[in-house]
């Protein structure tokens, strides 16, 4: 491992710069706050409006159910986007950790190292046929021959 050192941290901070982006995502659930907040204010208008004015109740309950749906879906989209966000920001700790973990390794590695393994590993599958993979913390699975 110590060998390829600067190739795993490398390839760390890509997965990082290229995995764990949320710049596109916070900019479009922005957007997506603002959009609800219109709705709201639309809705809120619409309500004080028929409060006021004697109107058609038909059509101003379609206007209003219309209203209500868009907000819902737009609401269950921030969700979404909330979820993905959260998602990567998990990815970009946990990949830090590693990289930090893989920076603090200095000479061989003889014997075990439990902060080592749990800094690095997540788990080892091993089936019955013998073929071993080894998934790490930040999803990266190879498999050794065994």
């Amino acid at each position: 491992l110590v060998e390829v050192k600067e190739n795993v941290i490398a390839e760390l901070s890509s997965l990082i710069d290229g995995v764990c982006r949320t710049e596109e995502l916070t900019k479009e659930h922005d957007r997506t706050e603002q959009e609800l907040g219109v709705l709201a204010e639309r809705l809120e208008l619409l309500i004080r409006e028929n409060a006021r004015v004697a109107q058609d109740q038909t059509a101003y309950l379609k206007k209003e159910n219309e209203i209500r749906a868009r907000y819902l879906e737009k609401q269950g989209h921030l969700e979404k986007l909330d979820d993905q966000i959260a998602e990567r920001e998990s990815k970009r700790k946990t990949l830090e950790s590693m990289t930090q973990v893989v920076c603090g390794i200095n000479g061989e590695q003889v014997a075990f190292d439990e902060e080592l393994w749990g800094g690095l590993l997540d788990h080892i599958c091993v089936k019955e046929d013998g073929q071993i993979t080894v998934v790490f913390k930040g999803g990266i699975e190879i498999g050794v021959d065994g």
